[in-house]
C-alpha cells in the first residue's frame, strides 16, 4: 500500500518541544553516522523539520518524558499537510508544510 505524503524518521532527536495546552510543537532532526576516510566517526545532517502532535495519548507520554528531558531520541511517522495564508494587498499568499506526527516510538 502507498501512502502519500507520509513522512518518517528513525533515531531522530525531537526537540525544541513547546506545549500548546492541547496539542505539542517541537523539531525533529535526523543524522546520519559514518566512518570518515581517515576511520574517524561523525555524524552527518540529514533533515529537520517541524512537527505538531495532537494525539493525547501521545501528548500526555511526551509530558511525562519532558520534566526530565529538552530532547528525545524517537521513531516517529504521520503525514504532511499544507496550508496557506493570504497576505491581503495583492501579496502573495506564503504555505506552510505541517508536519503530523501520529506514531511516536521513544528510543532508549
Amino acid at each position: 500500500m502507498t501512502t502519500v505524503n507520509k513522512f518518517e524518521f528513525n533515531n531522530a532527536v525531537l526537540k525544541g518541544i513547546n506545549d500548546r495546552d492541547k496539542f505539542l510543537t517541537g523539531q525533529i532532526k535526523s543524522t546520519q553516522t559514518e566512518y570518515t576516510p581517515d576511520g574517524n566517526l561523525r555524524s552527518r545532517f540529514i533533515a529537520s523539520r517541524q512537527v505538531t502532535i495532537y494525539d493525547p495519548a501521545l501528548v500526555a507520554r511526551l509530558r511525562e518524558l519532558l520534566v526530565s528531558n529538552s530532547e528525545i531520541v524517537v521513531n516517529c511517522s504521520g503525514y504532511m499537510t499544507t496550508s496557506v495564508r493570504e497576505n491581503g494587498n495583492g501579496a502573495k499568499p506564503t504555505f506552510y508544510d505541517n508536519n503530523i506526527i501520529t506514531e511516536l516510538e521513544v528510543r532508549p
